[in-house]
């Protein structure tokens, strides 16, 4: 039997710094951040007051989309529906009731789900003795699987709709699961990707553990420094991002373009041991999740052209490094090695997805995107692999063959995926 292949046909993403394919490319290769200063943190003395935020409006999206022009929506299911329409668009698969869409299967990963309505509606409504004035709408929209399942009604699917948390490996899981079903199950076509939309709610409970920086308050475009010396923790933000995984065949019969092939995963857990815990990772773990990626891809650690880093702002930016030397030990064959969250933030939830895509442009165009406020690039990582490996700028007319996504998360949970080059 012809071994299945899971590839990639279509993308869509609303980001801090560009909503779409055309605008978040154009951000990523001129390093633009996507990272404000936001008025009501200040108000209410967050100690981090800056994040990123997406540049749409929820009503315009309602005017776009009748079908979620509801008394109560959650943003998650908003931004879900923009970047999911456009993915399907991408890949020569949008239209109303398109039979192909019909039988896929929906993943999507998230964090907390649709946290606005529990604070902005739900707590509000209920202290004040308010709650049967929530409606019918209200419980549909809490539940952390509702943005998948709007989406499904949207669109008229009968496959499975999944609704996955691990952490800030969500999404990163959603792709890796779309891709082992084309592999494994006999699936033909997925929607997969991740979705974490603002809400102070939850943005509070971060900046509570003193997770999140607080240093650069009026500089928003310096304060998310992965492996910087002055890194003093990560920036919030939002986002979502769909990608359309497919069976290689089955994109080639029907004439999709395709962007790059998922060659390897792995997920797994640490356990909480040897180190791990609910907000570290056990070292020998995350070693061994990026290893078996790597094998399942059948490739040796020396191919993989370039990472793209987990990578937040935060002491664990070092201990990933590492985990990655160990496996090139040759300090001359380690990869180029950058970080999306230098300029759109921690997205949670969505931030594998959004990497993915981020991944994909750059193989396609051939370059690698800078990393922002690293110029004092942390001596520990300076010790374990050479300063150009980490571009501040653009390094242009680079192929990138085989790239690495990985991903860690809260409880001690992983997962990292390789990428083929598919452009010929």
């Amino acid at each position: 039997m012809k071994k299945r292949r899971a590839v990639i046909t279509g993308m869509g993403i609303v980001a801090p710094n560009g909503t779409g394919i055309k605008e978040f490319g154009s951000s990523l290769r001129s390093s633009s951040s996507g990272i404000t200063w936001i008025k009501e943190l200040s108000d209410l003395n967050f100690n981090c007051q800056v994040g990123g935020l997406c540049k749409i409006e929820n009503s315009s999206i309602k005017e776009k989309y009748q079908e979620l022009n509801i008394p109560i929506i959650s943003r998650s299911t908003l931004l879900l529906t923009e970047s999911c329409l456009e993915a399907l668009k991408d890949a020569g698969l949008s239209g109303k009731d398109n039979h192909l869409v019909k039988n896929a299967d929906i993943i999507i990963g998230s964090v907390v789900g649709p946290a606005d309505i529990w604070g902005e509606k739900v707590i509000d409504y209920v202290d004040k003795g308010k709650h049967l004035k929530l409606g019918s709408y209200a419980f549909e929209q809490i539940i952390n699987s509702s943005p998948a399942a709007m989406l499904s009604g949207l669109l008229g699917t009968t496959g499975r709709v999944i609704s996955n948390s691990l952490a800030c490996a969500s999404s990163t899981e959603s792709i890796i699961e779309a891709a082992n079903k084309i592999r494994f199950e006999n699936k033909d076509i997925i929607i997969a990707g991740g979705v974490e939309a603002y809400s102070k709610y939850y943005w509070a409970t971060m900046d509570a553990m003193r997770i999140t920086c607080s240093n650069f308050n009026n500089e928003p475009e310096k304060a998310s420094r992965p492996m910087s010396a002055s890194a003093r923790g990560f920036i919030p933000a939002e986002g979502s991002a769909v990608l359309i995984i497919e069976e290689y065949e089955h994109a080639k019969a029907r004439n999709a373009h395709i962007y790059a092939e998922i060659a390897g995963s792995n997920v797994n857990c640490g356990g909480q041991r040897n180190g791990g815990s609910m907000t570290a990772s056990n070292f020998e773990q995350l070693e061994r999740c990026l290893s078996g990626a790597i094998s399942d891809a059948g490739i040796n650690p020396e191919a993989i052209d370039y990472i793209s880093g987990h990578l937040t702002g935060t002491k664990a930016d070092v201990s990933e490094i590492k985990a990655w030397k160990n496996l090139m030990p040759d300090g001359n064959l380690f990869p180029y090695i950058n970080s999306v969250k230098s300029l759109i933030g921690h997205t949670l939830g969505a931030c594998g997805a959004i990497e993915v895509i981020a991944i994909v442009i750059q193989m396609k165009e051939n370059y690698i995107h800078g990393t922002s406020n690293c110029e004092d690039l942390n001596p520990e990582i300076e010790n374990l692999i050479s300063r150009e490996k980490v571009p501040e700028e653009a390094v242009y007319n680079f192929r990138i063959n085989y790239a690495a996504k990985a991903n860690f998360g809260f409880g001690d949970v992983n997962a990292c995926l390789i990428l083929k080059n598919l452009n010929e």
